[in-house]
């Protein structure tokens, strides 16, 4: 096989050396979107739950993730791959598995970046309401989606640029918040919510799937691994600090909401929405509710373009791999961008914003906490099948990593998500606000389950058909070498008898 011009070369591979830990830091940070987990997640976790224990939930997925990451991104200092867990996947379980993840990874992450255009639809419809500029949901959801698809084509360093501004100011005001819950208390300090006794029965499964559903995005370093400075080094630190940050936030938030209302007020209080504004506004002035809601449109626009470049990573990684269309895996020659992969991103979700609309579904209920959370479930399943996936692909080789990071902290992390995953599935009616034995919640579990099967069916489809394509996944910017020596080792013809 000839060698590649240089032009198709850069049309192949994604920018090298741009970020470092903070950049990353500001991927994964921004992804979560703290602000809206604590704004509207904290305040549903109250309500659902019915109990003070949500700080404790958020201690014990900190715990459980952190565990996980001690593998992951020891695996990530071998592989390096825009594809993430769909590589990890098929590194350590398989490639069959492997194509199976990528499916449930892509369609997980495209619904979760297109369910935040419903919350930023219709905070920006009530917020320029009130400034006498009516639109409706879908208009604003559009003018926002034109921007995070301009970005998601421009260099890599510039979205993270954009995002560390809106970060910075999010994470200031946040604190500023919480602080001014601890200076009025309600009744004092109380310790009661991080007793064991503060969480429990069914409505607990709920508050651990929602805590982790707060999280998502902590995996996000691992996708920018070949945009990396030192990704030996940054990926695995920006992982551990998005955790340690999370955490912090998310803790420190919603103890301060039960402090300021009071421990036996706080479930009764969470049936205003705005609590969170609320408190703000009688604490420091009304101007607060107003820079509060502001911030929470920032905030949702940021995670947007974040989840955006995720998933164009994951599209882009796929292409490259020709595991799915080989356009997808095409980037500019300016700035390097999976720019394909990006506009096919922009596309699917300016089809949700229509579809939508034309609809007349509800963009809060219906697109940001329906497929939101529906997406959410597909996304833990994912991490419990890439903490397998580390202990697989550490069992056959340590590669001179510590027995704490290859062997026990991944068991200790299966063991953890396993027994979130199930309590997701089983009380998923809870997290949707819907009757139990409801065809939603049984319905969403099936189709991640199909996904799974039909990516798995594809992938040995490759393998009998596509022998030389099927030898390239996983291995991300080396596919086309592995692809290669494929192709020289089968003769012509030889490919259906393999």
């Amino acid at each position: 096989m000839s060698a590649p011009s240089p032009a198709s070369a850069v049309q192949s591979a994604l920018a090298r050396d741009k970020l470092g830990t903070l950049s990353l830091l500001h991927f994964s940070l921004t992804a979560a979107t703290p602000l809206t987990v604590i704004a509207g997640g904290v305040v549903v976790m109250f309500a659902v739950a019915g109990q003070i224990g949500i700080p404790l939930g958020y201690v014990i997925i900190a715990v459980s993730l952190w565990l996980f990451s001690i593998g992951y991104t020891a695996m990530a200092r071998h592989i390096a791959n825009a594809g993430a867990m769909y590589a990890f996947v098929a590194r350590g379980l398989g490639r069959v598995p492997g194509v199976a993840a990528a499916w449930v990874a892509a369609t997980s992450y495209c619904a979760l970046q297109a369910s935040l255009y419903g919350l930023l639809g219709i905070t920006a419809e009530g917020l320029f309401t009130r400034a006498g500029l009516e639109l409706p949901w879908w208009a604003w959801a559009l003018v926002a989606w034109l921007l995070v698809g301009l970005l998601g084509t421009r260099a890599v360093d510039i979205n993270a640029k954009v995002l560390a501004v809106l970060l910075t100011v999010e994470v200031a005001v946040i604190l500023m918040f919480s602080a001014s819950n601890f200076a009025h208390p309600a009744d004092g300090l109380s310790f009661a919510a991080l007793s064991p006794s503060a969480l429990g029965g069914e409505a607990a499964g709920a508050v651990l799937a929602l805590a982790v559903i707060g999280f998502i995005g902590f995996e996000s370093p691992t996708v920018y691994g070949e945009e990396a400075r030192d990704r030996k080094r940054t990926v695995a630190r920006a992982t551990l600090a998005t955790i340690g940050i999370l955490a912090f936030i998310y803790i420190a938030s919603s103890w301060s909401i039960i402090t300021a209302v009071g421990d036996d007020n706080v479930v009764a209080a969470s049936a205003d929405p705005d609590l969170m504004f609320t408190l703000a506004g009688d604490q420091l002035g009304g101007a607060w509710v107003t820079i509060g809601q502001v911030l929470l449109l920032t905030s949702v626009t940021a995670a947007s373009l974040s989840f955006h470049n995720t998933t164009a990573r994951y599209l882009f990684a796929l292409g490259r791999e020709q595991v799915v269309f080989s356009w997808l895996g095409r980037t500019s020659v300016r700035t390097c961008a999976p720019v394909a992969a990006s506009a096919t991103q922009t596309v699917v979700g300016g089809l949700v914003i229509v579809l939508w609309a034309a609809l007349g579904l509800d963009p809060l209920v219906h697109l940001f906490y329906y497929l939101g959370t529906a997406s959410g479930i597909g996304l833990i399943a994912l991490i419990l099948t890439c903490g397998i996936a580390v202990l697989a692909y550490f069992a056959r080789d340590r590669r001179e990593e510590s027995l704490w990071a290859a062997r026990i902290a991944p068991v200790l992390a299966v063991l953890a998500m396993a027994g979130v995953m199930y309590l997701s599935v089983v009380h998923f009616h809870t997290l949707l606000g819907v009757e139990k034995g409801s065809l939603l919640p049984k319905l969403v579990p099936i189709v991640f389950a199909v996904l799974a099967l039909l990516g798995a069916g594809w992938g040995l489809f490759l393998k009998r058909a596509r022998p030389e394509v099927y030898a390239g996944i996983g291995h991300g910017a080396k596919a086309p070498l592995v692809q290669a020596a494929e192709r020289a080792a089968v003769p012509v013809g030889a490919a259906g008898e393999r």
